[in-house]
């Protein structure tokens, strides 16, 4: 924002050099990008952080030079020589839903004579960065700068019946005043009079009502918007202006009366026109708000020692209201805000501004005593371990955008109509929140195939969800994904089972499990505690033939949150002091009998005995699935001799036949 030295001491006395008072400004927080030399004025470049809306105003740059040095600030009249005529016209002009227009002043302006704008007037905007467009516009924009009030005038002529302030509709269409056609999103507020759109409210207004050399009748309009849909529409369309950024922004709701009249006024100076109509106010007054701040936590915070009058002389000069009140022994400060500090809403926001009103280079340079120590949570612990987990079996870990693309999700056989779309996406292939860190995985495997035969990739982040209720945020769950170019289902099986056995999850197994876009057979779902936790299984060969991608390749995504509440408290287990007994078990198993299945008949069969189970290998004899499974038994208190070793058998084969499987005979 770009501000004057001339057009400051029209509110406030200054006698600093410039340079001077650029540093003072800096040190009580605002930023001061350059100084420059314009003829025989001075401009500063400030920036104006999001939080400080009142401070995107030449007022507001002033009233912080007089709290810095405790000065008179002088606001400029509104309506005191504006000629006012007998109302006669009504003001038709209505909202159609109070939220999007909260507040606002209108009223209509006869017998003005637009032409070029003084010089005075045309030398301040232009020293402010805006260009001259006539007397009007110019006024409406010189308000703007010096207030922070936007507003827009329509010429009265033009617009047919009542006005209306309401939400578009999708794909509505306006042509703007720069005389391009706009597409508007749904959500963005309009003006609409009873035939066309005439305004994209608080973005520009609309070419069908702009005020040229033939107008006569103004309507002018000084209005308070909701912030959202205006970031909304500016940001889906791409439009930026100085009015749009400044509405975004939480504005002082009682504003736009004085705005009006300060408007009307110069209107009156610079086009003699007279005021045709009431002016209509709408919106109820805000009242000001209150808060109690102990006076311990303005010391304490900035580690100086001040009295409560002080404080209250700190405040004052910024507006404030204060008394001083004692609760006990304490004493508080009860201190009212004023209506355009919209940003103040803790006790230690009065804190900031006491600090640094008094100065920040005047608070004492002390160091911490200690550094405060962070803990981490049992969640971050948990996630740390899984990635060292994965790392020292040789998975590369990636980082992936969280955003995917149209094409991606058509390549992986996901549909998009339930998955969560960015509405102002600024890259055009990145639209869509991923469903599944698949997405980012595959890609970078298709990026990396020509420099790699095998290898392995990992990734940890949050997928995106839609929530059926639509007034909550989308469900972000965490999730653990791997996938494995060149490989088997056994292999990517198999780091699943050592992934768990390593964080200590004894409670897994796996279940057969249908196709399930990206996922074709062999597909397995992952139980933890009978908790449906994720999936590994093959990637559609179709589907990676898109991303040029050949090779067999597998995958899994896991819930990582389940994963944490599965684990089991580490106990120790010495090591068996009597020797085991290792058997091969060779069987035939129905195609719908899944492993867990096989693992708990013979857990069940060879019950306190049972040591471990491997699966050796899988193959096809016969046209029938076999499994090579290795057991090993073993006894706490002895040597198991051959009859026991055939007892246990005995049982793990009744058991097995029990459920489909039935034992080779080599």
């Amino acid at each position: 924002m770009r501000v004057p030295l001339s057009w400051l001491k029209d509110y406030v006395e200054i006698h600093e050099e410039p340079t001077k008072l650029a540093e003072q400004l800096q040190y009580a927080g605002t930023k001061v990008e350059s100084v420059d030399k314009v003829d025989s004025d001075t401009v500063f470049d400030l920036e104006i952080t999001p939080n400080r809306p009142d401070c995107l105003s030449v007022i507001g740059i002033a009233r912080e030079i007089a709290a810095i040095h405790n000065r008179r600030l002088s606001l400029p009249s509104g309506l005191s020589n504006f000629s006012v005529g007998s109302p006669s016209l009504p003001v038709n002009f209505v909202v159609s839903e109070k939220s999007l227009c909260p507040a606002y002043s209108v009223g209509v302006i006869d017998s003005i004579k637009v032409d070029k704008s003084p010089d005075w007037l045309r030398n301040r905007l232009e020293k402010s960065g805006v260009r001259s467009i006539n007397n009007i516009v110019d006024v409406t924009n010189y308000v703007m700068l010096e207030t922070g009030q936007p507003m827009h005038a329509f010429d009265f002529d033009k617009v047919r019946g009542t006005m209306r302030v309401r939400a578009a509709k999708k794909d509505e269409r306006l042509v703007s005043l720069d005389g391009v056609e706009r597409i508007l999103p749904d959500g963005a507020i309009v003006i609409e009079d009873e035939e066309k759109l005439i305004d994209l409210a608080g973005l520009m207004g609309g070419e069908s009502s702009e005020v040229d050399k033939n107008t006569i009748r103004i309507l002018l309009h000084v209005p308070l918007y909701d912030p959202l849909a205006i970031r909304c529409a500016s940001q889906y369309l791409g439009l930026r202006t100085q009015a749009s950024n400044i509405f975004e922004k939480k504005l002082n709701p009682n504003a736009n009366r004085y705005a009006f009249e300060r408007a009307a006024g110069l209107i009156s100076e610079v086009a003699q026109g007279n005021l045709v109509s009431s002016i209509k106010t709408v919106g109820e007054p805000t009242k000001e708000r209150y808060i109690d701040v102990p006076i311990s936590l303005i010391t304490d915070t900035l580690g100086v020692s001040l009295e409560a009058g002080e404080v209250e002389a700190i405040l004052g000069r910024l507006e404030f209201s204060t008394s001083v009140q004692r609760k006990d022994a304490a004493i508080f400060i009860k201190i009212g805000i004023p209506l355009f500090r919209t940003d103040i809403t803790d006790p230690i926001d009065i804190t900031e501004e006491v600090g640094r009103i008094y100065g920040y280079n005047k608070l004492p340079k002390k160091l911490p005593i200690g550094m405060p120590s962070a803990e981490s949570l049992p969640v971050q612990d948990f996630e740390k371990k899984v990635r060292e987990v994965l790392v020292s079996l040789n998975l590369k870990e990636i980082y992936s955008s969280s955003l995917t693309s149209t094409s991606v999700l058509e390549d992986l056989d996901i549909p998009s109509q339930n998955i969560l779309r960015v509405a102002n996406r600024l890259v055009l292939d990145y639209e869509y929140l991923r469903p599944t860190l698949l997405t980012g995985l595959v890609t970078a495997a298709a990026n990396n195939i020509d420099n790699f035969d095998r290898f392995s990739l990992f990734e940890i982040g949050c997928v995106f969800a839609k929530d059926l209720d639509k007034d909550r945020l989308p469900k972000q769950p965490k999730k653990i994904a791997a996938i494995f170019v060149t490989s088997n289902f056994s292999f990517a099986k198999g780091v699943v089972e050592e992934l768990f056995r390593r964080l200590n999850i004894t409670s897994l197994r796996f279940e057969k499990a249908p196709d399930q876009p990206p996922f074709v057979n062999p597909l397995a779902r992952v139980l933890v505690n009978n908790s449906d936790i994720g999936l590994v299984g093959k990637i559609e060969e179709e589907s990676l033939s898109k991303f040029g991608v050949t090779f067999p390749t597998f995958a899994f995504e896991l819930d990582l949150e389940t994963m944490e509440k599965g684990r089991s408290s580490l106990i120790y287990k010495p090591t068996p002091k009597y020797p085991l007994v290792k058997e091969d078990i060779s069987l035939f198993v129905p195609k719908n009998l899944s492993f867990s299945e096989v693992e708990k008949s013979i857990k069940g069969g060879a019950g306190k005995n049972f040591y471990s189970l491997e699966l050796v290998e899988e193959t096809t004899v016969s046209g029938k699935h076999s499994l090579l499974l290795r057991v090993k038994y073993f006894d706490t208190n002895k040597t198991l001799n051959s009859v026991e070793v055939e007892r246990i058998r005995e049982k793990v084969t009744e058991g097995l036949n029990n459920i489909g499987a039935e034992l080779r005979d080599s």
